[in-house]
């Protein structure tokens, strides 16, 4: 025998009606007033545990790790939604951006991650490293540098790293002075002949 309508509506769950009472009243103004100031996030709103957050950051990077970047990007996505005052996951969207071939967007990413947190060495040798690769060496030595001034005992990996890079910028960059003066006496000979 199929039940009828009836009996499913009345089985159906309802989302109690809660007090309207002044101090709720106030508490939720309250919230809504922080989360129109900018000073608390939508997961704060409503009510997500950061516990939560990072077992959900976890499992993004995880994938992110083993290859499954989109699905990684959608999971921080979300997250960055719901928590846009959090600088890793700023930083963990600008390592997919950059996986995945987005220099301008990862480049975006890493800024906002620096601007909550500025002594996230990651971030700045990330964007360096990128601006290194589009030649735009006094950012990128911008950028090592604050990530090597981070870590003036060297024992960091990501300030070692900026190290590193620093010395292959440094390379790089002469070789293009060579290069520029090989041109330039090129053409005198010419010019003179």
């Amino acid at each position: 025998m199929a039940p009828d309508s009836a009996s499913l509506e009345g089985k159906k769950t309802r989302t109690p009606i809660l007090d309207p009472n002044p101090s709720r009243r106030k508490r939720l103004v309250e919230l809504l007033q922080k989360f129109f100031d900018d000073t608390i996030s939508l997961a704060e709103l409503r009510g997500y545990s950061k516990a939560n957050l990072f077992a959900l950051a976890e499992t993004g990077y995880v994938k992110f790790k083993h290859g499954r970047v989109h699905e990684a990007e959608e999971i921080y996505q979300a997250l960055i939604v719901l928590d846009h005052r959090n600088a890793y996951f700023h930083a963990v969207m600008g390592a997919i951006h950059q996986k995945k071939g987005r220099p301008v967007e990862s480049i975006l990413e890493y800024s906002r991650a620096l601007q909550i947190n500025r002594k996230d060495m990651a971030s700045y040798v990330n964007r360096g490293e990128i601006y290194l690769r589009h030649r735009n060496f006094r950012r990128a030595a911008e950028d090592f540098r604050q990530a090597i001034l981070l870590d003036p005992t060297g024992r960091n990996l990501w300030a070692n790293r900026a190290r590193s890079l620093v010395i292959a910028l440094k390379r790089q960059v002469d070789a293009q002075r060579e290069s520029q003066v090989a041109k330039r006496g090129r053409a005198v000979r010419t010019q003179e002949s």
